[in-house]
């Protein structure tokens, strides 16, 4: 393979599979856990995400990069926060396409390689991203490196050198460092262990005030100020989130106070944990934009996920949660209600970011619930 204008470089996994390709963004080694993504639009907001941390993201979509990196000036009014970005920075660790394109775009500040550069993230292209995904498939998620043509003997070394992506505390490294308000309004806690800022763009839309607590903070310290709770997304295992930084205990507080609850992603998971429920990791998780779930009228939306891992639907405490979501294809738990407790609970991600706006309207419930505490 001859690479024009970069270097050779390969994905290696930890079984010392090799898949050969071309380095764009910077060139460097960069180790994760290897995922994939059935998105076809959205890389600005996937590659921003913090639940990707730790991660080395392989996206199916043919090309990427056709409309370029758009400006952070772009800002969401109520929030105050870009509107295509879901970070301040890049979060995964490495990203990995079939082939990259030019971009053609009115709001395109620069290219996709230009961003990985600034940012520092190595990103392979020229590579079958079909087999990869056909591997993951079959076998599971599984570490990997990006590395060099020359570094590929010495890539299983490397690999085995790391701690594993269960193991690692990625919630200390995309959390807040202190409170941070968005918006006017109705003022709600959002338990931040790494949030989409989608969350907080729709959460603003519907005249509330966020304010972002810190993962492990006790949210008794503003009970008296706030109307509802939201247990938000965050990368990594859900036990480091239950065991280090408590997230469990502020759920049955938040409960215990009669707080309107919204959990979404990772604290649709640490709800469940807090109340009973097992957690199990996924053979290759959810993450796309075009995934199927059904409520239990029987009712179908098409929903954005980004989750390795999932509740064992018949752990449920059932005397609290109501089913109330499923997926279709596996039967991966998807939510879970209880409407006399105005609690709101889903493994999907209803603000999209990017993907369809078929569930918003969960949104809509949650605001509404907290606009009737008196």
């Amino acid at each position: 393979m001859k690479c024009k204008g970069s270097e050779e470089a390969a994905l290696v996994l930890e079984d010392g599979t090799v898949f050969r390709g071309c380095y764009f963004g910077e060139p460097r080694v960069s180790i994760g856990e290897i995922v994939f993504t059935t998105t076809m639009n959205g890389y600005p907001e996937s590659l921003t995400d913090p639940s990707y941390k730790g991660q080395i993201l392989v996206m199916t979509h043919p090309m990427v990069g056709n409309y370029g990196v758009p400006s952070k000036n772009l800002i969401h009014k109520p929030s105050g926060l870009p509107l295509h970005y879901e970070s301040d920075s890049i979060k995964v660790e490495g990203f990995v396409i079939s082939r990259l394109t030019k971009p053609s775009h009115w709001s395109s500040v620069m290219s996709l390689d230009e961003w990985l550069k600034r940012e520092s993230i190595p990103g392979l292209h020229f590579v079958d991203t079909r087999m990869i995904v056909k591997k993951i498939r079959e076998e599971g998620v599984k570490m990997g490196a990006i590395v060099p043509a020359d570094e590929i003997e010495s890539a299983l070394g490397k690999i085995s050198n790391v701690p594993r992506y269960d193991e690692v505390d990625y919630i200390s490294q995309v959390k807040p460092k202190v409170p941070i308000a968005h918006g006017e309004g109705e003022t709600v806690a959002l338990i931040d262990c790494g949030v989409k800022y989608g969350i907080v763009r729709e959460l603003t839309e519907r005249g509330l005030r966020v304010l972002r607590i810190p993962c492990g903070e006790k949210i008794e310290k503003f009970s008296d100020e706030i109307k509802g709770v939201i247990l938000a997304n965050g990368p990594g295992n859900p036990k480091i989130a239950a065991e280090r930084y408590k997230v469990t205990e502020a759920a049955r507080a938040a409960v215990e106070y009669g707080f309107p609850i919204l959990s979404i992603c990772l604290g649709h998971q640490l709800l469940n944990i807090a109340f009973g429920a097992q957690v199990y990791k996924m053979k290759y998780g959810h993450r796309g934009v075009n995934k199927p779930v059904k409520d239990t009228d029987s009712k179908c939306y098409i929903v954005s996920e980004n989750h390795g891992y999932a509740i064992k639907p018949e752990t449920v405490n059932r005397r609290m949660f109501k089913h109330w979501f499923f997926n279709p294809d596996d039967r991966t738990l998807e939510g879970v209600v209880n409407y006399e407790k105005k609690i709101f609970s889903v493994q999907f991600h209803p603000e999209s970011s990017p993907g369809p706006h078929d569930t918003r309207w969960i949104f809509d419930m949650f605001a509404k619930a907290v606009k009737e505490v008196k």
